[in-house]
């Protein structure tokens, strides 16, 4: 018997379409189905992915025209522009509501938690820092007055404004963006577009780039919940939502505030306090005098109160020590702006502003 060709046995067995190979054809069009099915999300999502790199401020495209500050203040606090998710309708908790929310196993606000507090036609209302650490603004409208409900934690400033501009109601964006340290928002577009909105310092309330906008501030407290459920017994609450559950969790600032780490460049104030002091700015006409929450502590009578010069006026306060809260009196409410601000944020952004003394 001959021996077989050894080149023959050599050769490699071709797979016929008819014999299996549209069984491989079939699995490697389902493996890249499975492929773009997963990846689409994530596809979709960076094409409609808002402006912003992280880099360069202008990749935000927003209007960066006749600047009122020193554009080198400007940072990137956010990888693109609306990464916080605003709220745009706050849901609302009736007074009985809220007593329910607050008897529960497992209560939505104890008694020292910190809440913004606003009084508009009469009807109270509290916003809980809470929610406010992960939403940064809330829209809301009291007795159909449309308002914004800001904090920004890494400043911990706080402002309430009105929701008009031109006479338009308008909702606001986080624009990624801070000045100073501080919160930069922006009037979302009538058109529902991007690009091209002015930037507008929440602390300072008033644009500092593009067209001239000053907004029109509400005022408001930040103060504990026992103190304005005190005054207020029938004050509505703005509710969290389930969805965020764990977010809110994860969204306390209170081990940042307590270390020494500063978030952005702003510069350290020579004098003062430390840079992380929490301050109560106050303004009334040309006037701004700034003061220590501390020191406000340290002044404060047996029945919680302390007087601050500002200008000619001798302002009454009431004052909380845990957690430290500073209130103005009634009769000062209208005449006199009141916020509060981080020491180092308030300097830089008011740097004429008094330092008020013991």
């Amino acid at each position: 018997m001959s021996d077989p060709d050894p080149s023959a046995s050599s050769k490699p067995t071709m797979i016929t379409f008819r014999e299996g190979g549209w069984l491989i054809l079939v699995t490697c069009l389902v493996i890249i189905a499975l492929l773009v099915w997963a990846l689409a999300p994530a596809l979709f999502r960076q094409s409609e992915r808002p402006p912003g790199d992280g880099e360069n401020i202008e990749s935000y495209q927003f209007d960066l025209s006749n600047p009122r500050v020193d554009t080198a203040t400007i940072e990137m606090a956010l990888l693109y522009r609306d990464m916080i998710p605003v709220e745009d309708e706050a849901i609302i908790l009736t007074p009985e509501e809220a007593a329910t929310a607050n008897s529960a196993r497992k209560p939505y606000l104890i008694s020292k938690d910190l809440v913004i507090g606003v009084v508009v036609d009469g009807q109270p209302r509290a916003y809980p820092l809470s929610i406010l650490n992960v939403h940064e603004i809330i829209h809301d409208e009291i007795n159909d007055k449309p308002i914004a409900v800001t904090w920004h934690w890494p400043s911990a400033a706080t402002r309430v404004f009105k929701r008009r501009i031109g006479g338009n109601e308008r909702m606001f964006g986080v624009s990624g963006l801070v000045a100073s340290g501080n919160l930069l928002i922006y009037p979302r577009r009538l058109d529902g577009l991007r690009g091209d909105e002015p930037l507008i310092s929440q602390a300072l309330g008033k644009s500092i780039t593009g067209p001239d906008i000053e907004l029109e501030t509400v005022p408001h407290e930040l103060v504990t919940w026992d103190d304005w459920l005190a005054r207020y017994p029938r004050t509505t609450v703005a509710a969290a939502r389930p969805e965020l559950k764990n977010r809110y969790k994860k969204g306390k600032p209170d081990v940042w505030f307590a270390s020494e780490d500063l978030m952005f460049s702003t510069p350290v104030p020579e004098n003062g306090p430390p840079p992380k002091s929490h301050m109560l700015l106050l303004r009334s006409g040309d006037q701004s005098t700034i003061v220590g929450l501390d020191q406000l502590i340290e002044m404060a009578d047996e029945s919680g109160n302390a007087v601050v010069q500002h200008g000619d006026e001798r302002l009454t306060l009431t004052v909380t020590e845990y957690p430290p809260t500073a209130r103005l009196a009634p009769e000062h409410v209208e005449a006199v702006d009141s916020m509060r601000i981080l020491w180092i944020n308030g300097r830089a952004l008011l740097p004429d502003s008094d330092l008020a003394s013991p």
